[in-house]
């Protein structure tokens, strides 16, 4: 069966469904509870979208270009209409994105392409009322080299029209994937809570992904710069027995039920959270570390609005990633530091005081309550709080022991020297540090893994001149004391990082890297068009002089902090 008979076929299957679901709410009601008849509702208006969807609908091929004399006897036999003749468009069985405000739809078509276009197969689906719909290209896009189409955001015109009316409408080429969201009610309906919706991810190098979804907006105490929202995205697959979550691998990247879509709105560049990501992966390439998300950089649009450039990235499943770390979901812990703007409903510890943090329990064994989740960290608190005088820290000894026994000194090290190469100021130090407590025997063993990276490659906050992190007292003082060989482990690990993916040239190509991937998809242009002072390149020489030079002050911090045995520390 080739693809266009297997799109005709999904799409009387979904159609059936929905047949034979639309009158679920109605035999449910008062004979379930409310979560039933809402659970009904939720499955009834994903498939109501995934019916209307262009994967199932756009049926109308783009013609060829014609002549101008052609498009002129066209306009002379019809009237211009006052609103749009196409409602979607797919590329393949790829969904394009649609900006309505701007009548311009956007077709993916990678960052591969060079002088040279790829086959395309664009199919139209017609508004409401808009019968026996033509489509015609105007622009001959073939005469324009794609990579410069792509980079600069070329708009090409179409036409379309029917037995009596014509409209114009354009198509711009982007070389990131796509993502499309469709909410039931419309976007104003997406709240904290979950929300029926229809998810399309479209990716040049890719099958197309054209899900049912739940939706929901996510860092509700996020401090965002503009109006530039981050979504959690829930895919379900349906039935007429109902629906459940469907791991999908998208993109390419590992399959998952799970996924976010995050805004970076408080990062002009959108640039900071991949980046500290990408370092974070390649520091433990050989994945013996926590949250090693997969994550892409797409566009993305909701509800038929051009919404930016965004991370597509992993949610993070505590209890699969002490699985996978070789721990027990029935014995071992998942907290988060987090600071007061991002409480939420999960149960906290105020340490505030004493430590100068929050709590959050992310995840403990079914059936184990708060407080005695958080009493199996009372090791790790210790070795980061003060007494009730704030006099003074646990006695040298006693926390040299404790933090031999109950950390992984290589791991802490590895936490302590990412923060700092990264230029992690205040998150993944008194924010958005995940704290694992894995059981060894009769005690616990804690590891630290970052999240939400997009205050990296900055200085301290108020700082003057560059320095690094001290305020991480435990690795700190681990290093003060050389508790379990702490420095010596220090030195070892930044030597090789700094051979490797922290060499001045390696930081350098990374970033130019990334600039060039996104320069070279027209996305920025996009991105600042969108929310900020008009469409520009993306630049971040500013922030990757920072990053390098940065290396070089924590270069001259571990000789004079930590100096070897006989070793001289450096003047300043």
């Amino acid at each position: 069966m080739n693809g266009r008979k297997r799109i005709l076929a999904a799409g009387v299957l979904v159609l059936a469904l929905v047949l034979a679901l639309a009158p679920l709410s109605h035999l449910l009601s008062g004979k379930a509870n409310a979560g039933q008849r809402q659970a009904a509702q939720s499955v009834e208006t994903m498939l109501k979208l995934l019916a209307e969807s262009p994967a199932y609908r756009a049926q109308t091929a783009v013609s060829p270009m014609l002549e101008l004399e052609e498009i002129w006897a066209i306009e002379d036999a019809r009237e211009e209409s006052e609103t749009p003749l196409v409602k979607s468009m797919r590329s393949g069985d790829q969904e394009m994105g649609y900006d309505a405000a701007s009548d311009t739809f956007y077709c993916t078509i990678g960052l591969e392409t060079g002088e040279v276009w790829p086959e395309l197969a664009l199919f139209a689906q017609a508004a409401d009322g808009a019968e026996n719909l033509n489509v015609v290209w105007v622009d001959d896009y073939s005469y324009d080299y794609a990579c410069d189409a792509v980079r600069d955001g070329w708009r090409y015109e179409l036409l379309a029209y029917t037995d009596t009316e014509f409209a114009y409408f354009g198509v711009v080429f982007t070389g990131l994937p796509l993502v499309t969201l469709h909410v039931g009610g419309g976007a104003e309906a997406l709240g904290e809570e979950y929300t029926p919706a229809r998810l399309a991810v479209s990716g040049a190098d890719y099958e197309g992904l054209n899900s049912g979804a739940m939706v929901h907006l996510r860092g509700g105490g996020y401090v965002k710069q503009y109006p530039k929202d981050s979504y959690r995205v829930e895919l379900h697959t349906l039935d007429a027995h109902g629906d459940k979550k469907n791991d999908v691998s998208v993109l390419g990247m590992p399959a998952d039920s799970d996924w976010l879509l995050i805004a970076n709105a408080s990062d002009a560049t959108c640039a900071r959270n991949e980046l500290g990501f990408g370092i974070w992966r390649d520091w433990n390439a050989d994945g013996q570390a926590f949250m090693l998300l997969q994550s892409q950089m797409v566009e993305v649009f909701v509800e038929d609005e051009y919404v930016g450039l965004y991370q597509l990235m992993q949610r993070i499943d505590t209890r699969e990633e002490i699985l996978r770390m070789g721990g027990n979901p029935n014995t071992d812990y998942c907290a988060r530091v987090i600071n007061v703007m991002n409480v939420g409903e999960r149960p906290m510890l105020d340490l505030v005081q004493s430590a100068n943090m929050l709590a959050e329990l992310m995840y403990a064994p079914q059936g184990v309550s708060a407080s005695r989740a958080f009493a199996q960290y009372e090791p790790y608190w210790r070795m980061n709080t003060r007494t009730p005088e704030h006099e003074m820290w646990l006695e040298d000894g006693a926390f040299a022991e404790t933090a031999e026994t109950c950390t992984d000194v290589r791991s802490m090290m590895d936490f302590f020297l990412f923060t700092q190469a990264a230029g992690l100021g205040y998150d993944n130090v008194f924010n958005n540090v995940y704290m694992w407590a894995l059981r060894q025997g009769d005690h616990y063993v804690y590891y630290l893994s970052p999240w939400d990276m997009d205050m990296g490659f900055i200085k301290m906050f108020g700082a003057e001149e560059d320095t690094p992190n001290l305020y991480q007292k435990q690795a700190v003082r681990m290093l003060d004391l050389n508790a379990g060989g702490a420095q010596q482990m220090l030195r070892e690990i930044w030597s090789e990082k700094r051979a490797t993916i922290l060499t001045d040239d390696a930081m350098y190509q990374r970033f130019d890297a990334f600039e060039e991937m996104i320069n070279a998809s027209g996305a920025y242009l996009r991105e600042s068009e969108k929310w900020h002072d008009g469409a520009q390149e993306l630049n971040l020489a500013e922030i990757q002089a920072f990053a390098v030079e940065h290396l070089h002050t924590i270069d001259r911090a571990i000789e004079n902090l930590w100096p070897l045995d006989g070793e001289t520390a450096p003047e300043e």
